[in-house]
């Protein structure tokens, strides 16, 4: 058996090998990484719920079992789009030609059910805010507009809080988003 300093000299020796020791390996992922740094990726959409002021949960514009895909890059861009349950399923034409053709009330249909923006986005830590800033819109009137969203972050999920005056009332809507696995 090898006395106890010889063991304290093979460890030494082992870890200058391996390459001295790392301290992001001992952090928290909270002070390993930047809050902002924590975005970027893919998020799916796991719900979405409007929060009447007097804490009843409703489901006025995409349901209870919407899909979604929300996207955050290192250069400052996003995107989020979203499809409602129930999903329009018409019109049944795949081309923007045909799209185009079908008749007014089947491209309502597909519109009312399905929500896109892109643009910048900022992080504020202080206050816990995300703020998209909306460069273009399947809504015209959002685009130049800026969202702020309360956030957090927990484990692979990230809750976006927006406050909202729709239906004649303020409210909040609550979205949650689940770290998109990375793609084969």
């Amino acid at each position: 058996m090898l006395p106890q300093t010889w063991h304290r000299a093979l460890f030494c020796l082992l870890v200058l090998m391996w390459g001295g020791p790392n301290p992001a390996l001992w952090s928290s992922p909270s002070q390993a990484v930047p809050i902002a740094d924590r975005f970027v990726g893919a998020w799916h959409l796991l719900s979405i719920e409007t929060v009447r002021a007097n804490g009843d949960v409703i489901y006025p514009f995409y349901g209870k079992h919407p899909e979604g895909l929300l996207v955050y890059d290192r250069s400052g861009w996003m995107s989020v789009q979203i499809v409602s349950d129930p999903k329009p399923m018409v019109p049944h034409e795949s081309s923007r030609e045909s799209f185009l053709a079908a008749p007014v009330n089947e491209k309502v249909i597909a519109i009312n059910g399905y929500y896109a923006y892109y643009g910048t986005w900022t992080v504020d830590t202080s206050k816990s805010t995300i703020t998209h800033h909306i460069q273009q819109s399947l809504y015209p009137g959002e685009r130049r507009e800026s969202g702020e969203r309360h956030f957090s972050l927990e484990g692979n999920r990230l809750i976006l809080v927006a406050n909202a005056h729709e239906m004649g009332e303020d409210h909040q809507r609550r979205l949650v988003w689940e770290r998109a696995a990375p793609s084969p």
